[in-house]
């Protein structure tokens, strides 16, 4: 559909975002991804980092987020500002006939300098909107508890289903992690987009 094609103007109170779904991880595009993913070192390696991926490691998450793109299960939706690459979320359907009614969020990030002005819902919106037109009706993710992004997750209604007690390590602090979901009827409710 064109609305995918093309992309959607976000305005909060001081900035203009756009945002897209890829269907190519051009050059352009996996710089902003790599660098969105390099912020959160200061986060404390929330998304698996602690510290800016080598040129290696880049081109390799890249050819995989290409990769899954590809084969129809990843479907990546990049935000960039005036200001460069604004925000992140890789969506995951399952492969297995069984459970293509499921897809996981499986990283998402938002700049430092982007957070708090009225973003998330807008990511969401597109999120549903997408789950919607792919027949996905339940949105998993995992989190490390206790940061900023399982309150987010929280905020925006999704449950922990699970807890793992060793779900991270930093140095030698283990860290649990939560395994949350929500249906995606739900989260348009939240939204209000019924």
């Amino acid at each position: 559909m064109g609305h995918w094609e093309g992309s959607i103007k976000v305005t909060n109170d001081v900035r203009h975002v756009s945002l897209r779904w890829l269907e190519r991880i051009d050059p352009q595009a996996a710089a902003a991804i790599v660098s969105l993913i390099d912020c959160t070192v200061e986060d404390d390696g929330v998304l698996g980092f602690t510290q800016a991926m080598s040129a290696g490691q880049a081109r390799e998450f890249c050819v995989g987020l290409q990769a899954a793109i590809d084969r129809g299960c990843g479907h990546a939706l990049l935000g960039e500002s005036v200001d460069g690459p604004a925000c992140f979320v890789m969506m995951t359907r399952s492969a297995m006939p069984n459970c293509r009614h499921l897809a996981e969020l499986t990283k998402g990030v938002v700049h430092p300098h982007m957070r708090g002005h009225g973003l998330i819902p807008q990511l969401f919106h597109e999120i549903v909107l997408r789950a919607r037109q792919l027949g996905i009706e339940r949105l998993t993710l995992d989190v490390r508890e206790n940061t900023r992004a399982h309150k987010l997750w929280g905020r925006m209604g999704f449950v922990s289903f699970g807890v793992l007690e060793d779900y991270a390590r930093v140095g030698e602090t283990s860290h649990r992690g939560h395994y949350m979901t929500q249906r995606v009827s739900d989260l348009a409710a939240r939204l209000a987009l019924d």
